[in-house]
């Protein structure tokens, strides 16, 4: 486990899948992320790529040739190799193989840094297409918060506040297929702020959003919130898993996306799906969220 560390935030990043474990706050003494136990999630902050979600009979096509990609793609069950590091800086790095050529036919390097200043932790992606042609691609991050920031919270103490949306609207998500429908559906009107319960992930099992640039994770009882700013992405996630006993996890994951699951419907050209991205031949997509601890 591969820490760093300043005056106020102790980060703990594993080389599988360059995934945080742990953002521990000095001062509160408290963890903010999820502990990834398996009863209800086993990750804890995933890097999606080179897809987000999931698609069509888990394949897409490219040049006419059909491919095949689980759920959030590749990097997150992958070894990162650790290529810089600092006290309070680390760099890793994800380069194309013939085991990943196999699901993904192209050659690429993905970068994942993690920067900490005074209560933040900037994440930087870093995408390189070392092909002669265009690379499309989704990356997006998976990261939970904890919603026990206090020994004596609910889940139902916390909220969302959204920084730019006055009405959240949510594309409508097929639970079964874990594919969206293209119809969006209005969950509050002319609010910024997004009341927390099972009921909420019972009607609508993910959120999903656009056009928002941060989002604040509160609490009723008391002042300790994270703020997630992700100002340009054009998607964000919001889920809370339900057990098989119809219990709601103590944590909830707000997601920065370039990039969605398919539609519903038939396996499609990667460059046709919703949300793709794509870069120039020997060109580098750059882009950063933060996470701030209070």
């Amino acid at each position: 486990m591969i820490q760093i560390q300043n005056e106020k935030l102790l980060v703990e990043i594993s080389t599988l899948g360059a995934e945080v474990k742990r953002v521990y706050h000095l001062g509160h003494e408290i963890d903010y992320l999820w502990d990834s136990n398996p009863s209800f999630w086993a990750k804890s902050s995933p890097i999606l790529f080179p897809i987000v979600g999931r698609l069509a009979k888990n394949q897409y096509l490219y040049d006419g040739k059909s491919y095949s990609l689980s759920q959030h793609g590749f990097a997150r069950d992958l070894e990162f190799e650790l290529v810089e590091q600092g006290s309070d800086t680390v760099w890793f790095e994800l380069k194309a193989n013939d085991v990943t050529r196999e699901m993904y036919p192209f050659d690429f390097v993905l970068r994942i840094g993690y920067v900490l200043e005074d209560e933040t932790l900037a994440v930087k992606w870093q995408v390189l297409n070392h092909n002669e042609e265009v690379m499309p691609f989704s990356i997006g991050a998976h990261p939970a918060f904890s919603t026990k920031l206090a020994s004596d919270d609910e889940y139902s103490d916390y909220y969302l506040h959204f920084e730019t949306n006055e009405g959240i609207s949510t594309y409508l998500f097929d639970n079964e297929t874990g594919r969206v429908y293209e119809e969006k559906e209005q969950i509050i009107d002319k609010l910024k702020l997004l009341p927390l319960s099972k009921e909420l992930f019972e009607e609508y099992p993910t959120l999903i959003i656009e056009n928002e640039a941060a989002i604040t994770l509160g609490c009723y009882n008391h002042e300790r919130e994270v703020v997630v700013r992700f100002d340009g992405f054009p998607y964000v996630g919001i889920w809370s898993p339900i057990n098989a006993l119809g219990e709601i996890a103590d944590f909830v994951c707000i997601e920065p996306w370039y990039g969605v699951a398919d539609t519903v419907g038939e396996p499609q050209e990667l460059m046709s799906k919703k949300g793709i991205q794509v870069i120039e031949p020997h060109s580098m997509f750059e882009v950063s969220y933060s996470m701030t601890f209070k």
